[in-house]
C-alpha cells in the first residue's frame, strides 16, 4: 500500500472516529432527492409534494376598517362600500417601486383578466392597495396600471399610511420592521360579500390563479 494512500486513510478514520455525532447531524438533516435537471435538498420529514408546493391557501374571516382611499384618477374610496360589490374581489398589496414579489403578483392578476372576466361576467373586481402611499401617487399608480395593461376591472387604491396600515392589519399582513420590501405575498379572494376569504400565501401563476377563482367559485377546472 503506497504512504500517501495510508496516510489519507488514518485522516479518515480519525475524523470518523473524532466527529460521528456530526457526521450523523448532517446525514439525518439533509437527504438528496432522486436525480432531476439538478439536485434539490429535502429534509427528512417533509415529503416531495410539500417541498414543491409554491403557495398555501386557508379560509378565514376579517373585520376591515371603514377607510377612505384614493384611487388612480384621484377619487376618493370608501373601502367596505367598494368591497362590497356584487361579484367576486381579488386584493393584493403592491408598490410601484417593487422589483421583487410585486410584479410577480401583480403579473398574475394581469394575465388572467380575460378568464376572470369570463367566468364573472364582467361582475369582478381586481384591487391592488399600495403599501407605498407616500410615493405611489395617482399618477404612479396610473403608471403601473398601464405597465400591467389593467383593464376596467382592475383597481389601484392608496391613502394615507395610517388608513393602510390598519388594512394591513386587518387582512393579517403586516411585515416584519419598516421595509416594505419584506412585505408578504398574499392573494386574497372572497366570492360574495359576507363570504370568507380565501387567502393565498405564495406567489401563482396564471393557471393557479385561475384554479383558485375557479375553487371559490365551485367551477370545474
Amino acid at each position: 500500500m503506497k504512504p500517501l494512500y495510508i496516510w489519507l486513510l488514518s485522516i479518515l478514520v480519525g475524523v470518523a472516529a473524532n466527529q460521528p455525532v456530526l457526521a450523523l447531524e448532517i446525514e439525518g438533516t439533509w437527504t438528496l432527492k432522486a436525480p432531476q435537471t439538478q439536485n434539490t435538498l429535502i429534509r427528512p420529514n417533509e415529503t416531495a409534494s410539500a417541498a414543491e408546493a409554491k403557495y398555501s391557501v386557508r379560509h378565514e374571516s376579517y373585520t376591515l376598517p371603514a377607510v377612505t382611499l384614493t384611487d388612480a384618477h384621484g377619487d376618493q374610496v370608501e373601502l367596505l362600500p367598494f368591497l362590497a360589490t356584487e361579484g367576486p374581489v381579488l386584493v393584493q398589496f403592491v408598490f410601484a417601486t417593487c422589483s421583487t414579489i410585486c410584479p410577480i403578483l401583480s403579473a398574475s392578476f394581469s394575465s388572467a383578466q380575460t378568464e376572470l372576466n369570463q367566468f364573472s361576467g364582467g361582475k369582478h373586481r381586481l384591487i391592488s392597495i399600495s403599501i407605498d402611499p407616500e410615493q405611489d401617487t395617482p399618477e404612479q399608480l396610473r403608471n403601473y396600471a398601464q405597465r400591467f395593461k389593467a383593464g376596467d376591472n382592475w383597481h389601484f387604491l392608496t391613502g394615507n399610511p395610517d388608513a393602510v396600515l390598519r388594512i394591513l392589519k386587518a387582512f393579517n399582513a403586516t411585515y416584519t420592521g419598516n421595509n416594505k420590501m419584506f412585505h408578504k405575498s398574499l392573494t386574497f379572494m372572497r366570492a360574495e360579500p359576507g363570504a370568507t376569504w380565501r387567502r393565498i400565501d405564495g406567489l401563482l401563476s396564471k393557471q393557479e390563479l385561475i384554479h383558485e377563482y375557479k375553487q371559490m367559485l365551485g367551477l370545474p377546472d
